[in-house]
């Protein structure tokens, strides 16, 4: 199972907090370079600024730009991937999970919460170590923390051909990935959501993304585009919330085991 950490150059802090956390948990892993907004042309960024449900940030693109370089290393390598942005806080217990997991037959497991509900099954697909494993319908938010697997990233990619860019989270979130789970009981958050669930922080940073807005002198498409894509969106989703009026699934937030992390 191979380890990538997702981190900016100029973050060099994170990176710091990346060797720690997995020096003391006994992995190694592999620190990939994010694509940067300078990486970015104006070109391109024109080219897939509009693609989703609203216009789409440079950060917002060079985030996805990073995750989706290694969607296609996993399917280059032929090998499943733990997949991490550098604000990652993972639990103690993550060896012994990537060691069950790494044997399992699926496409995406998610391992983290970000603070909003999901839609997952009432029923447990696995039990490890206290860990509830569920079929997720729907994960919201958060790119930061997710096992992807060749098939599960061919999937991705497939929808990119047909849809476009989205943000990293949300392509996830839209790709039927043919067999999905959520770890209920969270593996890992973000570190801007440890005040959030009353954890002590290892390393105070917040989102990069945060307050991140396009270029308002690129001239976007008509706003009907962007009404269509929400429209498409929430029919979909709509489908998804008949399931849960229909008891076959249910919606909630996923918390995490507060004992299960420490800040050693």
């Amino acid at each position: 199972m191979n380890i990538y950490i997702i981190n900016l150059a100029s973050a060099e802090k994170r990176a710091a907090f990346q060797k720690k956390q997995f020096s003391r948990l006994g992995l190694s892993f592999e620190v990939v370079s994010a694509v940067s907004t300078a990486d970015v042309s104006e070109e391109h960024y024109r080219r897939v600024a509009f693609d989703w449900e609203r216009p789409l940030s440079r950060a917002e693109v060079s985030c996805y730009l990073s995750h989706r370089s290694l969607w296609q290393r996993v399917i280059d390598e032929n090998t499943p991937a733990l997949i991490l942005e550098d604000d990652a806080y993972v639990c103690d217990d993550l060896p012994q999970l990537l060691n069950e997991m790494s044997e399992m037959t699926i496409n995406y497991i998610n391992l983290e919460t970000r603070g909003r509900k999901k839609v997952v099954s009432k029923n447990i697909e696995y039990d490890v170590y206290g860990y509830k494993f569920r079929h997720l319908y729907y994960g919201g938010t958060g790119a930061a923390a997710y096992l992807l697997w060749p098939e599960g990233a061919r999937r991705l990619l497939a929808i990119e051909e047909r849809s476009g860019f989205a943000l990293a989270d949300a392509q996830i979130c839209r790709t039927r990935m043919g067999g999905a789970l959520q770890v209920d009981g969270a593996a890992a958050i973000q570190l801007d959501c440890c005040e959030k669930y009353s954890m002590e922080s290892p390393h105070k940073t917040q989102s990069t993304l945060l307050n991140t807005r396009y270029q308002k002198e690129i001239v976007a498409p008509s706003k009907i585009c962007f009404k269509l894509r929400r429209l498409q969106a929430q029919l979909k989703l709509g489908i998804i919330n008949l399931k849960v009026i229909l008891g076959q699934c249910e919606r909630r937030e996923i918390m995490p085991n507060i004992s299960k992390f420490s800040a050693r």
